[in-house]
């Protein structure tokens, strides 16, 4: 007997009137996904570049319409896995360092993935999505927004496109993710002034790199009592 499943939708991004991008994604919060790849992607700075944001053809699209022009690239899918075909240079130069004091005691990075685990609702009924939130330590509800998908990376872009909506700044917060982070997965972080990323399994060789290089602290296989730091350990304190 078959049981319930995860949703998976190829969801096309129209930009301007022209199809740009075509998600395959779990299709929720598709305003916020659709805002987050144009902000993590460079194409809009905030809000005050778009000027209309709706779904079409009954969730099988969003369109977005901006401020401005934009360079048009030939139309791309983004599968839920990793994208590919960008050298370490190139990518490395499309970002700053992240400035920000924030240090993170070790009991907050455990506690805090397991706020993310317990807010993973789709995984617990369906399983066969990833889970991410952007996370601040320091306050009484630490979890100020929280995406699910499909695509590991399509959750930080809902992530940045509801903070963009409600007016929440990214900047200096945590980064909480499921799954594994590539360099696609930093490079967002970086975009969104993230300093310290987390997640439940393993870094790739180039996220270390860039993570080391952006001053990202980038932390892996974290469990109750333990966790592995592979870039920014300066950013780590002991608890107390």
């Amino acid at each position: 007997m078959r049981g319930v499943v995860p949703t998976e939708a190829v969801v096309t991004l129209h930009v301007n009137g022209q199809p740009l991008v075509r998600l395959i994604c779990t299709p929720t919060q598709l305003k916020d996904l659709a805002l987050g790849f144009l902000f993590n992607e460079g194409l809009i700075d905030g809000l005050d570049d778009v000027a209309v944001v709706e779904l079409c053809g009954d969730g099988e699209g969003v369109d977005v319409w901006l401020e401005h022009d934009i360079e048009r690239p030939e139309v791309r899918t983004i599968t839920s896995g990793c994208s590919g075909g960008t050298t370490f240079e190139e990518v490395r130069r499309s970002h700053h360092p992240v400035e920000s004091g924030l240090v993170i005691t070790a009991e907050e990075v455990t506690a805090l993935m397991e706020r993310l685990s317990d807010a993973a609702s789709i995984y617990r009924r369906a399983g066969g999505v990833h889970t991410a939130a952007l996370a601040f330590a320091e306050r009484e509800e630490p979890l100020t927004c929280v995406a699910e998908d499909v695509g590991r990376h399509n959750t930080l872009d809902k992530i940045a496109g509801a903070c963009l909506r409600e007016g929440t700044s990214t900047r200096g917060g945590v980064l909480l993710s499921s799954g594994r982070i590539s360099s696609e997965m930093v490079s967002k972080a970086a975009r969104m002034g993230a300093p310290v990323v987390v997640s439940r399994t393993s870094p790739t060789s180039l996220s270390i790199e860039l993570a080391q290089a952006w001053r990202i602290a980038l932390i892996g296989y974290t469990r109750r009592r333990s966790f592995r730091v592979y870039a920014g350990e300066e950013r780590i304190v002991a608890d107390g």
